[in-house]
Order: structure tokens, then sequence, then C-alpha cells
């Protein structure tokens, strides 16, 4: 697989408004889902979920490496339940940490347990009890990420709500309310403040969730190494925790750090839509088509090539600088950083080590045989 070509964490789900500045980049991007797509409806797992010109071009393609089958419809049942029933079932799935099911069974985890087995009430039972407790943890993998994409939405949604309301305008209703106490209009003086809810559900919603990131990347590689998938050899998150998380991880298990390779700009949202984006889109891949076609080959030889000396970044990708100025160049041209914002797309080179190797997963058909490194890049 071309070396362009990305699978995203630990996300399972990517709006079109963040699909599209990756394009400008990336061949395509690969996405994990909890659940197969019902192939006779979504028109199968090929294709990406939406009904927007620039996604049926088949950019985001999503796998399900390990299918339900029988037991989708079951599954489905369970996730709108908990959906539906949020109040009966906060302090249930506080419990679902992957790590109750992985470790072995001690003081407490009776509650974890009996806790899974209910949810899972109903699913049949497997009689190896090895291959039951995989089956249940996959399970729990699956509801983490089915759970987090619900969170993932309600939260679009609220930002969406709360993007129309502007702090000046907060700061002048409430010098005006405060005009009015003075006046002695005791009634209106005792109503409550509308915008105290929402304000406080905004600093919420800019609070780091610990262990939320860290629980959701552990089920996400639980589906990863649940089944056979195509070899990416570059990994994306938009989440710069879950970068670190893995980062952290290959220097512990390595000895080495994580080598930065390569620094672009990419927008920070397209919000046009329609056939006008993806002919953009297009329209800049084309100026662009020598510089991608020369990155893409230089990092499928570094990934497949031993490396001695790893300590400086520059021998190892000497173009760096000069792509990066040119492509900025050009980005600027095309979707001016004062329309379109700005993030940076930083690609870290993982010396020695595959994917498969870093999620303790033995070295099969799915990686392979000339890799000998791996690649990973944060868009933040």
């Amino acid at each position: 697989m071309n070396t362009l070509d990305t699978i995203y964490f630990p996300d399972t789900r990517l709006p079109l408004h963040q699909q599209l500045p990756l394009a400008l980049f990336f061949n395509s991007v690969h996405l994990l889902q909890p659940v197969e797509h019902d192939e006779k409806e979504e028109g199968g797992e090929a294709s990406a979920p939406g009904r927007h010109p620039f996604t049926e071009s088949g950019f985001c393609q999503v796998h399900t490496p390990s299918r339900l089958g029988r037991d989708r419809d079951r599954f489905l049942h369970l996730l709108h339940d908990i959906k539906t029933r949020k109040d009966n079932y906060v302090e249930q799935l506080s419990y679902l940490s992957l790590a109750s099911l992985s470790a072995p069974a001690s003081r407490g985890d009776g509650s974890k347990q009996t806790i899974i087995s209910s949810l899972l009430q109903g699913v049949e039972q497997d009689a190896d009890a090895t291959n039951e407790q995989e089956r249940l943890a996959l399970w729990q993998a699956r509801l983490v990420l089915s759970i987090a994409e619900v969170l993932d939405q309600e939260e679009e949604e609220l930002a969406l709500q709360l993007a129309t309301i502007d702090d000046q305008e907060i700061a002048l209703f409430r010098r005006l309310q405060g005009e009015i106490r003075e006046s002695g209009d005791e009634e209106v003086a005792e109503e409550e403040d509308p915008f105290i809810e929402l304000l406080e559900l905004k600093q919420k919603m800019n609070q780091p969730r610990p262990g939320m990131i860290k629980n959701r990347l552990r089920a996400w590689s639980r589906l990863f190494v649940s089944g056979p998938l195509p070899t990416f050899r570059l990994w994306t998150t938009r989440r710069q925790e879950a970068a670190d998380i893995l980062l952290e991880q290959y220097e512990r298990e390595s000895g080495r750090a994580p080598i930065a390779l390569l620094q672009i700009d990419l927008p920070d949202r397209i919000s046009r839509e329609g056939n006008e984006v993806s002919r953009e889109v297009e329209q800049f891949r084309t100026r662009m088509q020598a510089q991608l076609q020369e990155m893409a080959e230089a990092l499928d030889k570094l990934v497949t090539t031993e490396i001695k000396d790893a300590t400086v970044p520059a021998l190892l990708l000497p173009q760096a600088e000069a792509w990066q100025e040119a492509w900025n160049a050009g980005l600027e041209s095309s979707f001016p950083a004062i329309h379109s914002g700005r993030t940076t797309l930083t690609l870290f080179l993982l010396p020695g080590m595959t994917f498969s190797e870093l999620l303790g997963k033995a070295q099969g058909t799915d990686e392979m045989p000339s890799s000998h490194h791996a690649l990973v890049a944060v868009c933040a």
C-alpha cells in the first residue's frame, strides 16, 4: 500500500470538515469501525459514510477487522439501549476499562465482571474460557469505541450551538442586567443568568478528560489486532494525547526517541461544500503532484531501509526543509490562512519497530516483510 495511504486512530469516525484538509496530503484515509455496515443499505465497507460528492470519491474508507456477523443486531440493540437509557448506565459504563479483562482476576474485579456480564446478557457464550474472555474483551472494545462516537457527536452538536453565542454579547447582556438591578427591578434581578449553564458546558468541553483517550486507544488497538487488515505504514491522528501515548510507548520499548521528520501546514478548516470543494482539493493535488510523488517515494524508501544512524533527521530526509517551504507556499496560494486557518501536520519516524511489534502482535501477513520502521502523523 502507498505510504501516503494512512489509517486514522483512535477515532472511528471522521467528519467531512476534518477529512477535507487531510485529503490535500494523503491519498486515502482508512477508519476502523466497531460494527460492520449493512452492505445492502450502506454499499459495503469500501465506501465512506455520508452523501457528499467528496466522500463518494472513496477517499475515506472503512474496515471492520473482526465482523460481528450474526451478533450484529444484538450489539446494535445493546448500543441503542445504552444510548437511550444513559442515566441508568453511567455508573456501569464507568467500569468499561479493557484492563479489567486483560489483567488477571483480583479482589474487586468481580463487580466489573458482573457489570460486563449484565451488559452482555443474552450473548451466546463460548465453551472455551480463554476464547470467551477474548470475545468479551472485543465486545467491550466495540462498546468503548461506539460510545465514544456518540459522545463525539454530542460534543460537535453542542459546539455548533455554542458557536452562535458571542462572548461580547454575553458581557453586554450582563452589563444591561446589572443596570436593571440597580434600577430596582427586583423581579428581573432575581432571574437566573441564562448563560451560566452554557458557559459551564463550554468550559467543561475545553477541559481534558483523564483516561478517556487512553481507554479509547486501548480499545482501538484491540480491534486493530483482532483480524486481518491491509498494511499501513503510516498512522494518523488529530488527538495529541493519543499520539503522545503511542510515541511514549515506542520510546519505552525501543529505548530511543521518535524522530520528527517533516512539518507542513494544513488548513484548519475548509468550509466550502459540494462539488466546488472537491474540485479545489483535486486542483491543489494536481499542482502538487510532483512533490507528493517525491515525498511518497522518499518515505517508502525510508521505512523499508535499515537505518544505522537515526540521530540526525536531516540525513534521513534531506529534502524536508525544501518540501516544507514549497508546500506551505502552495497551500497559501490555494487555501489562504486568513480564510482557512492553519494546523500543523508533523510526521514522526519510529526506527526499528513496526506497528504490529508496537502493539505486541506477532508479525503476520498484514505487515510487509520489508517494513523496518513505522510512521506516525500528528495533525494538531
